[in-house]
């Protein structure tokens, strides 16, 4: 983005009583100093969207990356707990019949996993809850452009 520097001249020109007209060449000037003005205000907001878009996309791009990873380490994780259960419900049958070893071992694991779920959904409910601060600033920015 390249900045551009307006500098303005002060032109001492007869006051409308003086001379009887209307400082037309003033007004003109005045006039295109405003249109530059508003040209590159709307220039900086379209490259600071551009900036901000690209800015997401980077981060998209990263949160993409974690998921990813995360992703395959709990397909690992998943791997490794089936191997661990595997073994409690071995080292059990060799207590208790190995169905009822397997049964307990089924149940215990099952619960675990359903109150997990119960508990993540909670909190999944609460962080997609809409923010009544965002809500009101997006009003509030609506009312002032209207």
């Amino acid at each position: 983005m390249r900045a551009e520097r307006v500098e303005l001249e002060v032109v001492r020109t007869p006051s409308s009583e003086e001379s009887g007209e209307r400082p037309v060449a003033s007004e003109r000037e005045l006039s295109a100093i405003v249109t530059h003005m508003w040209e590159n205000a709307e220039t900086l907001v379209r490259a600071e969207l551009d900036l901000g878009l690209k800015e997401l996309d980077i981060r998209v791009d990263k949160l993409k990356q974690s998921l990813l990873m995360a992703s395959i380490g709990g397909a690992v994780l998943y791997a490794g707990v089936l191997t661990l259960v595997a073994t409690i419900v071995i080292g059990l049958s060799k207590v208790m019949e190995p169905w009822i070893a397997a049964l307990i071992v089924g149940v215990l694991v099952t619960g675990v996993g359903a109150a997990m779920c119960m508990r993540g959904e909670k909190k999944g409910e609460e962080a997609v809850k809409p923010d009544e601060h965002l809500h009101r600033t997006t009003r509030a920015m609506k009312e002032a452009f209207k």
